[in-house]
């Protein structure tokens, strides 16, 4: 399993952040690195895609061989057999891409791409490029599922376009003129594709990338909140953020939005919020409400490490029992007139219990003609979710 990845002080997978806060750039220096179980999954996983893609596309390799690396990378720790599947779905659009060239394409796979020219130290790993008939394509592996990555205008990806081209521009000069941009997220929304022109990225590099690179890198950058906070190691002490969640405009004492609902004698506000104001105080609320458990994780492990946090201490939890050992428990309880049926719990294993056990494609085997889809209950998510909005007259009827 290759070793955890070299980031560059500007690196292109925090580039949405320092693009927006650029003083972030020099202040994330004073935190330590940190893993995490998703990362070393997430390690695990492009491991293992690499390892197919290398197989059919550049080293040729017994079959020995192939199960032997893929038994090594099986045996970690972090590996969950969803990986095998969704590695293989990966595999499968570089198939379908590289066979959308009119030719076959030139592949490259964990590439170190620099895109210094812009960024100052700037570089980054590329998990797939291909190249041929005037266009380059980029294309990155996520294993997560908690956030859905989009394509489009994607900044770590436009950065590995700017470094593939400069990587290799000695051998295609200026005969690249197309880029296409692939995301491939099995756990959230499958793959998603963006095009834009070679000249496009060259004029976002000048006009927006170098200027902003440059102040962060000397660390002379503002600090600015916004979506793009969500993996800065220093968000929980931000002061910047916490600005922007504090002086979020309280609903009391401001002047709202006009209610359809009567106001009450002598009142100047509307008895009740209209729905506007709902809205706008559940987005802020969520904001806020992600800000706080930040707070908190950071403040626990502050006062773990002897700091003291104003107002607040750290108590022991709640316990747990467990058996100090499960056979000689049971056998000792047998002995003392305890039923064994009564040790014993037997329940249905549920469909995806038995999806993730099995893998997705012997699932849909084997279980074939006896699921059935029940639809999900409504739930309200902000306006710019990617799926349809519901619709219970066409759900009532079967519909979607």
């Amino acid at each position: 399993m290759p070793s955890p990845e070299q980031h560059a002080l500007l690196s292109a997978s925090s580039a949405h952040r320092w693009l927006n806060c650029p003083g972030s750039a020099r202040l994330a220096e004073q935190f330590p690195n940190r893993t995490s179980p998703y990362a070393e999954a997430g390690r695990v996983a492009h491991a293992i895609a690499e390892l197919k893609a290398r197989k059919y596309f550049l080293e040729p390799m017994s079959a020995r061989t192939y199960n032997a690396q893929l038994k090594k990378l099986r045996d970690s720790p972090h590996f969950d057999k969803s990986m095998d599947e969704n590695t293989d779905t990966y595999l499968e659009v570089l198939k379908e891409t590289a066979l959308s060239f009119e030719k076959a394409p030139f592949v490259a796979l964990e590439t170190r791409v620099d895109f210094s020219d812009s960024v100052p130290e700037g570089f980054g790993t590329a998990d797939c490029i291909m190249i041929g008939s005037g266009t380059i394509v980029i294309i990155d592996y996520k294993n997560g599922a908690g956030v859905p990555v989009e394509a489009e205008d994607n900044s770590q990806m436009k950065l590995y376009a700017l470094g593939a081209l400069q990587v290799y521009a000695p051998i295609y000069g200026d005969t690249i003129q197309r880029a296409v941009l692939k995301i491939v997220q099995p756990n959230a929304g499958g793959t998603k594709t963006w095009e834009t022109t070679v000249q496009a990225l060259k004029l976002w590099a000048f006009n927006t990338v170098k200027p902003i690179a440059r102040i962060a890198y000397d660390g002379k950058g503002g600090f600015s909140a916004g979506d793009w906070c969500g993996f800065c190691p220093a968000k929980a002490q931000c002061s910047a953020r916490a600005r922007q969640m504090l002086e979020m405009e309280p609903m009391v004492g401001a002047k709202p939005q006009r209610s359809s609902a009567p106001e009450g004698p002598g009142k100047n506000a509307p008895a009740l919020l209209s729905d506007a104001e709902v809205g706008d105080i559940l987005r802020r609320a969520q904001t806020l409400a992600a800000w706080v458990e930040d707070l908190k994780e950071y403040a626990l492990s502050a006062a773990l490490a002897g700091r003291e946090i104003t107002g607040f201490k750290v108590v022991e939890g709640r316990g747990s029992r467990e058996w100090n050992n499960q056979d000689a428990a049971f056998q000792a309880l047998q002995q003392r007139g305890v039923a064994e049926e009564l040790l014993w719990e037997r329940k249905p294993c549920s469909v995806a219990g038995l999806e993730k056990a099995l893998g997705k494609k012997v699932f849909s085997e084997a279980a074939e003609g006896l699921v059935v889809k029940k639809p999900g209950k409504p739930a309200l998510v902000p306006a710019s979710d990617k799926r349809p909005p519901y619709n219970a007259a066409a759900i009532a009827f079967g519909g979607k």
